[in-house]
């Protein structure tokens, strides 16, 4: 990798970073200026779509996707992947500059816990290869397996608290996004002329991509605090499209004795980092509660 290229690709990770969490502080504030509405209900993009912070946050989310692709353009996906994932991070800054309170130490411990762990298991386990097709089997399990994390993750939001909700839901997201990104790299495997309308997977796309999307509003719109969902489809994100892709595209992830001990370890470590975002989350939100100060927004 040539300095030039460093010069570009750094930059641009982390703008694209910035232009993440700056979207998600946006759209987590928009979310809290509608009414609540049920999980993948299409009228919630509907109240969102009037409101002017979501649609800044949609053209940010924009911009950070531009500026992701430069990154991988001209750096490697080790080097620009952890760059990417702070955007939490700058979500966290972000929403406590907008809502002028303190960046509380428990939620930035908890996001660079699950962000280091995320960023060892890329470099550790470094997926590669695959034939990017998948199979009749294949195609059929991600079906069903998304209809059941979608009937799972609803039937936890029926019963569970308010501010709980939001992580069974960001967990869906983070299925679907993942879903998502092996859809699209397997399809961009293939020839990309115009029989990509006769595959499958655009369709597939076309229906799973906006449904996350949908998803991740409902996760911003449950929890006061939207740095708990953030994390963890920041995290979940790319180890279901890893995981998918090891499953049913043929890729591939190191295998080695000591790449399985530094997998498992980093997994370790980004699951003690969501459990502890998620209860330094929950502690903030009963806090602010017993002294009658919890906000309309939440500062983080």
């Amino acid at each position: 990798m040539s300095a030039v290229e460093l010069v570009i690709a750094v930059p641009a990770a982390v703008g694209a970073a910035a232009s993440f969490g700056t979207a998600g502080v946006l759209q987590h504030r928009a979310t809290h200026e509608t009414r609540q509405r049920r999980p993948l209900s299409p009228a919630l993009l509907v109240d969102l779509v009037r409101l002017t912070a979501f649609r800044s946050g949609v053209l940010l989310g924009i911009l950070g996707f531009s500026l992701q692709v430069l990154a991988l353009r001209f750096g490697p996906l080790i080097l620009v992947q952890p760059l990417l994932v702070t955007g939490v991070l700058f979500y966290i800054l972000v929403a406590s500059a907008f809502g002028h309170h303190k960046v509380d130490g428990g939620l930035v411990a908890g996001v660079v816990m699950a962000l280091s762990g995320l960023s060892v298991f890329l470099v550790v386990s470094n997926p590669s290869g695959g034939n990017g097709r998948f199979t009749s089997a294949a195609a059929l399990a991600l079906g069903l397996g998304l209809v059941g994390v979608v009937v799972v993750c609803l039937a936890v939001v029926a019963v569970a608290s308010s501010e709980v909700r939001t992580i069974p839901l960001a967990i869906a997201t983070a299925v679907f996004y993942g879903a998502t990104a092996a859809l699209v790299r397997s399809l961009t495997s293939q020839r990309l002329d115009s029989s990509v309308f006769g595959d499958w997977q655009l369709y597939a796309i076309a229906v799973i991509g906006p449904a996350g999307f949908l998803l991740n509003q409902n996760a911003y719109q449950q929890g006061r605090f939207g740095s708990v969902a953030l994390g963890i489809i920041t995290v979940g994100d790319p180890l279901v499209a890893i995981g998918l892709g090891v499953a049913s595209l043929g890729e591939e992830i190191a295998s080695t004795p000591w790449s399985v001990v530094g997998e498992v370890l980093s997994i370790v470590i980004m699951v003690g980092g969501v459990f502890l975002l998620a209860f330094r989350a929950q502690r903030l939100a009963e806090e602010l509660q017993s002294r009658g100060q919890l906000p309309e927004q939440s500062p983080a």
